[in-house]
C-alpha cells in the first residue's frame, strides 16, 4: 500500500465527525479539493464557503436550472402521467416510515423541502407536514403554490420548531449539503418525539461508481478526472459510507434500523442514449456487489437516552 506524502495532507482542516485535523488529499480539483479523514474515513470537501455564500448557491436560479428534476413530475405538472425514480423513492421512503414507526402521531418536517414534492405526496397520504430549506425560493414556493407550512433557514435551528414535536423527519438529499450534519441531526433528535423516526437519503461514497472514478483517477495520475469531476461537485460538502453514516447516527444519539442502498437513478443518465446506457450498465453490478450509488436509512430516536 502506498504512503500518504506530508503533502497529501490538508493541515488545519478538522473533521466534523471525529475531530481529525489531518486529513489526506484524495482530488486536487479546480475549485477544491476532495479529502478523507484518516481516523473515521469521511469524506468531504476542502471548500471555504460560509453560511451565506451556501444560502446564495440555493437561489432561483438553482431551481430553474433544474427545472426538469425539481419540476416535471405528476405532483407538480400535472400533464405529466408517468413517475419518474424520485417520486417512487418517495413513496418507497413513506411506507418504509409506516413499517418502522406503524404507531406513530401524524405530525412529518421534512427537512431540505426543495419545491414541496414529497411534502404534497406526504399531505395526500394524511401525514400533517411542514417542511424547511435554506432556500427563500423554495420555501415561498411551497407556501404561495402549494399551500405548505415551509419555513427559510439555513440552520434547522432557526426555524424556531419546539423540542419534541414531530413524530417523523426526513432528509432526502440534503444532508450532504448541510456546512455541519452533525450538529444538524443533534437538533433533528431535538424535535422528534422519543421513538420517533428519522429517514436519510445521501449519496453512497462507497458505490462502485465511486471506486471505478478513484481507480480511473489513481492509474492515470491523475489525468482522466472527468468521472471524479462529475460525481464531486460544491453543492455536496460531505460524502458518506455505511461506516461513517453509522457513526453519524450513533454520534448523533439515533439507533438504526434499517439501511438499504438504491441503484444510480435513471435520471442520472442525461446525456441521451449512451448515457442511460451507462446508467443501466452500471446499475446491474451495483445490486449484485451491494454497492449501490446511495443509501437510504431509517433511524429511530430512543424512547429513553442521554442528551446527544
Amino acid at each position: 500500500m502506498n504512503q500518504k506524502s506530508e503533502s497529501d495532507r490538508v493541515l488545519g482542516r478538522r473533521c466534523r465527525l471525529c475531530g481529525c485535523t489531518r486529513p489526506l488529499r484524495l482530488y486536487p480539483l479546480e475549485d477544491f479539493s476532495v479529502v478523507r479523514c484518516p481516523e473515521c474515513g469521511l469524506v468531504f470537501l476542502e471548500i471555504d464557503l460560509g453560511a451565506e455564500k451556501i444560502k446564495e448557491m440555493y437561489s432561483g436560479d438553482y431551481y430553474e436550472n433544474r427545472a426538469d428534476y425539481f419540476f416535471d413530475n405528476p405532483v407538480l405538472n400535472k400533464g405529466r402521467d408517468e413517475e419518474d425514480t424520485s417520486i417512487r423513492n418517495f413513496r418507497h421512503g413513506l411506507e418504509l416510515v409506516k413499517v418502522h414507526h406503524p404507531d406513530a402521531g401524524n405530525r412529518l418536517l421534512d427537512v431540505g423541502c426543495a419545491v414541496g414534492v414529497f411534502m404534497t405526496l406526504a399531505r395526500d397520504e394524511g401525514w400533517e407536514v411542514s417542511g424547511v430549506d435554506i432556500s427563500d425560493f423554495a420555501a415561498g414556493y411551497c407556501r404561495e403554490k402549494l399551500g405548505l407550512d415551509a419555513h427559510a433557514a439555513g440552520n434547522l435551528a432557526e426555524a424556531g420548531f419546539e423540542p419534541e414535536s414531530f413524530d417523523v423527519i426526513t432528509l432526502w438529499d440534503v444532508l450532504e449539503h448541510f456546512e455541519d450534519p452533525l450538529s444538524q441531526l443533534r437538533e433533528v433528535n431535538r424535535l422528534l418525539k422519543p421513538g420517533g423516526v428519522m429517514l436519510v437519503d445521501t449519496p453512497n461514497q462507497g458505490s462502485l461508481i465511486r471506486s471505478v472514478a478513484h481507480f480511473l483517477y489513481r492509474i492515470s495520475g491523475g489525468l482522466v478526472d472527468l468521472p471524479v469531476r462529475k460525481l464531486y461537485h460544491q453543492f455536496h460538502l460531505y460524502y458518506f459510507d455505511t461506516a461513517t453514516l453509522g457513526r453519524l447516527l450513533e454520534e448523533a444519539g439515533f439507533q438504526l434500523v434499517h439501511l438499504e442502498g438504491r441503484p444510480i437513478p435513471d435520471e442520472k443518465g442525461r446525456a441521451g442514449f449512451l448515457g442511460r446506457l451507462a446508467v443501466k450498465a452500471i446499475s446491474i453490478p451495483e445490486r449484485l456487489l451491494h454497492r449501490e450509488f446511495e443509501l437510504l436509512a431509517v433511524a429511530r430516536k430512543p424512547v429513553a437516552q442521554t442528551k446527544p
